[in-house]
């Protein structure tokens, strides 16, 4: 290491720049940034000295570590970076300060930022880099899931209640602030105000960083930036990351996690690029409109930047927007673990196409089970929403009655967009979508809900015990094993005590509210999946009633089985020994 090739004073300086001076700089320069954004909107003369300043400072005490150091190697090249951006800060820094603020324009306001975000991208590769140091405490798993997920939505609440995210004349109070960074966050969408009339541009931007970090988590991020500019993963650190992402194959946890971030911005590009050609207007607002809901569709969040959704006169009607929309809720809904075996089951099936000697490709039970139930629950939906809205009565349409009920099939899994007004779809619909919200998406995905496999196995092994059978289940020719049976079954038991304890707290808080209890429950399933559709109830609910639903947003986000398990401690007392007796049953 470089520092062990130091003096001892040149050991301590070091020690002295990481751990005080340099997180000093980066909170001066991020109270900077966040006060340009959130309150000023310009560069005040406080802000412009304490960033000129923060960055000379930054570019002597980089150059000066470089330095002191010596380093070698990786280490030679990480913080020759280091150095060589200090220096374009320290540039930067002396031209502003040459020029008098009262005479600089937009480019004075670009090098402000500049600063401001090199000295924060600087602090956060070198907290990267250190992150080791962290990984490498036997921290449960669950509880570093649930911790990262927890900080996110704190500072994004935090972030949601400067003065410029919401509109000129309207205040944001502190529990809608925790609980649109909750929605967020969580890829919900349930939302108290409405995103483009209530939100600012400023405001916008941050839900849609919110929802794009908690789409891939703050852990995954964090990890695969020390694969990229770093040594890679420890084996602390594949352990603990496979159990996030829910890998089991150490091996292949670098490759996994490059290609959920791969197809995460690939997808959102490609559905922005679509989104962007196929809609209406010109200029900056039908590029955010374009890449606001592609991010969100990927996501599965729900939010729109449109006043009434895709229900929107923008968009109405617009069946290219529909399908596009689809297509990233479905991609980023099957997970991860699924879509990378597809593609690799693909490109195998390429390659022997061309004569290349592969081993026969094969997909796993895994994904065979996520496109099957995938497909029955789209067909399936679709063909009972046509029954209920179009034939039994005549609902709302948009862009054709065919693809308003398959839109609402696919949108009713965890994705929370909707192209008609939910207030006028019939009350059986509604029980349908009840029933697609709780099965949700798939695991590794960005979707919530139950799971398709945790419904699908557990089902299947109800329907296993019933008969009574020996065979045990078999899936695609492979049997699952009776513990996996078990586990799903017990998970859809717990959940319907968690859903059904929390409907009857929820009763209390919305007593002589007079709201129905059908449009209530259907409120806490959108919540608890994660799903974001709402019968126009979500700004109307109490304060204990949001705080119910912020609950069980960030549980069926983290996952309830995950909840319980970091929070219940294991039973790790011997086996009793005790003499065993039946107990009658039926």
């Amino acid at each position: 290491m470089a520092e062990e090739r130091a003096t001892g004073r040149d050991l301590h300086g070091a020690r002295a720049c990481r751990l005080i001076l340099h997180p000093a700089l980066s909170l001066v320069v991020a109270a900077c940034l966040i006060a340009l954004v959130g309150w000023t909107g310009k560069v005040t003369s406080l802000q412009h000295w304490a960033t000129t300043a923060a960055g000379i400072i930054f570019a002597f005490e980089r150059a000066w570590l470089y330095r002191a150091l010596r380093p070698q190697g990786r280490e030679y090249r990480r913080l020759a970076l280091h150095a060589a951006l200090g220096g374009v800060v320290f540039v930067v820094a002396v031209v502003l300060l040459l020029r008098p603020l009262s005479e600089a324009g937009e480019w004075s306001l670009g090098g402000h930022v500049f600063i401001q975000i090199a000295v924060i991208c600087s602090a956060i590769a070198s907290l990267i880099h250190h992150q080791r140091r962290f990984t490498a405490r036997a921290f449960h798993p669950g509880r570093v899931l649930m911790g990262s997920f927890l900080l996110i939505i704190i500072g994004g609440a935090l972030l949601l209640k400067m003065p410029r995210c919401v509109v000129e004349g309207l205040t944001l109070s502190w529990l809608d602030a925790f609980f649109t960074s909750t929605s967020a966050v969580c890829v919900t969408g349930l939302s108290v105000h409405n995103t483009a009339l209530f939100f600012s541009d400023t405001g916008q931007m941050v839900i849609l960083l919110l929802i794009q970090v908690g789409g891939l988590g703050i852990m995954t991020l964090t990890f695969f930036a020390a694969v990229v500019l770093f040594e890679g993963l420890s084996l602390h650190d594949r352990l603990l990351l496979g159990k996030m992402i829910q890998e089991n194959r150490l091996a292949r946890i670098g490759r996994t996690l490059g290609f959920i971030v791969a197809m995460t911005f690939t997808c959102e590009a490609v559905g922005a690029i679509v989104l962007y050609a196929s809609g209406e207007g010109t200029g900056d607002r039908r590029v955010f409109h374009a890449v606001f809901h592609s991010v969100s569709a990927f996501c599965n969040a729900g939010f729109s930047s449109l006043p009434d959704g895709l229900a929107n006169e923008t968009v109405n009607g617009n069946q290219v927007w529909q399908v596009m929309v689809m297509l990233l809720i479905v991609i980023g809904g099957i997970g991860s673990l699924a879509a990378e075996d597809i593609s690799t089951w693909a490109v195998t099936k390429v390659k022997r196409r061309f004569g290349v000697e592969v081993v026969n490709p094969r997909l796993r039970v895994h994904t065979r089970l996520v496109l099957v139930i995938t497909a029955v629950l789209i067909f399936g939906g679709a063909g009972v929403f046509l029954l209920t809205e179009f034939v039994a009565s005549s609902g709302p349409e948009n862009g054709g009655k065919v693809l308003t009920a398959f839109f609402h099939s696919v949108t009713a899994r965890t994705a929370g967009f909707n192209t008609v007004p939910m207030g006028q779809i019939g009350s059986l619909t509604i029980q349908v979508l009840m029933v697609l919200m709780l099965v949700g998406g798939s695991p590794g995905g960005t979707a919530g809900g139950l799971r398709t496999t945790v419904v699908g196995v557990g089902l299947a092994h109800l329907w296993s015990q019933l008969r009574s059978g020996r065979r045990g289940m078999v899936v695609f020719n492979r049997t699952i094993p009776a513990e996996t049976g078990r586990r799903a079954l017990g998970l859809i038991v717990l959940a319907g005590i968690w859903l059904a304890a929390n409907f009857v707290v929820l009763q209390i808080f919305q007593a002589n509210t007079g709201v129905n209890e059908t449009t209530l429950l259907f409120e806490l399933v959108s919540a608890f999946a994660t799903v974001g559709l709402s019968l126009d109830l979500t700004p109307h609910l109490t304060e204990g009633a949001k705080a119910v639903l912020i609950v069980n947003m960030f549980v069926g986000r983290i996952g309830l089985l995950t909840v319980m398990a970091t929070l219940i401690k294991p039973d790790s007392r011997p086996v009793s020994g005790k003499p065993t007796e039946e107990i009658l049953l039926t």
